[in-house]
C-alpha cells in the first residue's frame, strides 16, 4: 500500500494543490496530513474544505490547537500569535468544528503519525529532545515507523538495536530497512525552512518498505501576494521568497 503523507499546510492552497495533483499522478491508496494545515498562510477555510473533499484525514497541529483552545495561544511567539487570530477569523463555523474532530495520534498498520512528537504530543519539538529520549520513545513505540511533522525540517531518525542514527532526508528514493525502527520528519507543504522553497512531501510504499521524498515547484508568488493582500505578518511571505 503507498501512503502520500503530507506535513504542514499552512494555508497553503497553492501549494497543496500542486502536491495534490502530483499525488494523483503516483496513484497512492491514501493520503494522510499530520496536521497545522491552517496558521500563516492566506487560505485556510479553502485547504480545510480541500481535505474535506478529498477525504483525507489529519492529525492536530499546534496551530490547530491555537484556533481551538485559546489557552494554547501564549505557547506562541507574537508573529505566530498575530496569524492564529487572523486565521480564527478566515475560518468558517463549520470548518472549526471540523478541526475540532482532528485526534492527536492516528495508527495504522505499523505506522504512527503524529504532529509533533511520538506517543501523540501535537506541540513537542524533536529538537527539545536528547538522543537518550528519542531512543527511549522509539524503543517503547509498539509501530515501527513515526511520521511527524512540527519542525518543517525534513530528516529521519533510525533506532538501529540501541544505536540512534540522525540523518537529513533530500529529494530521491530511501529503501528502508523493515527490522529497525524509524522517526521520519516529512518536512512542510506549506511553508518549508530546509532552504529549499519547493512544497515537499512523502510516499511510503508498505509493500516494498521505500520511501520517497517529493519537491514539487508550485506557483509561490501567487502565494505570496495573497498574505500580502490578507494582511498578514510580512515574515510569512519572506520565509516562502
Amino acid at each position: 500500500m503507498k501512503t502520500a503523507i503530507l506535513s504542514d499546510i499552512h494555508g497553503n492552497a497553492t501549494a497543496i494543490e500542486a502536491v495534490l495533483k502530483d499525488i494523483d499522478a503516483c496513484s497512492v491508496d491514501t493520503i494522510l496530513s499530520l496536521g497545522d494545515n491552517i496558521g500563516y498562510g492566506p487560505e485556510p477555510e479553502k485547504v480545510i474544505n480541500i481535505l474535506r473533499s478529498r477525504k483525507i484525514p489529519s492529525v492536530t497541529g499546534n496551530h490547530e490547537l491555537g484556533v481551538t483552545h485559546p489557552n494554547f495561544l501564549p505557547l506562541f511567539n507574537p508573529i505566530a500569535r498575530k496569524s492564529i487570530e487572523m486565521t480564527f477569523d478566515m475560518l468558517s463555523a463549520a470548518s472549526i468544528e471540523r478541526i475540532k474532530q482532528f485526534p492527536n495520534v492516528i495508527v495504522k498498520d505499523d505506522l504512527r503519525f503524529v504532529h509533533g512528537f511520538p506517543p501523540e504530543s501535537p506541540t513537542k519539538y524533536l529538537f527539545e529532545l536528547s538522543d537518550e529520549e528519542i531512543k527511549d520513545s522509539l524503543s517503547q513505540m509498539v509501530e515501527r515507523y513515526c511520521f511527524i511533522g512540527h519542525t518543517h525540517d525534513l530528516e529521519i531518525l533510525i533506532l538501529e538495536k540501541d544505536r540512534l542514527t540522525r540523518l537529513p532526508l533530500e529529494e530521491g528514493i530511501f529503501p528502508l530497512d523493515p527490522n529497525n525502527k524509524y522517526l521520519i520528519n516529512s518536512g512542510s507543504v506549506g511553508q518549508p525552512r530546509d532552504g529549499n522553497n519547493q512544497a515537499k512531501y512523502l510516499i511510503w510504499d508498505s509493500e516494498t518498505s521505500v520511501l520517497s521524498v517529493r519537491y514539487i515547484t508550485y506557483n509561490i508568488s501567487d502565494t505570496v501576494k495573497k498574505i500580502y493582500k490578507a494582511g498578514l505578518p510580512e515574515q510569512h511571505a519572506l520565509r516562502l521568497m
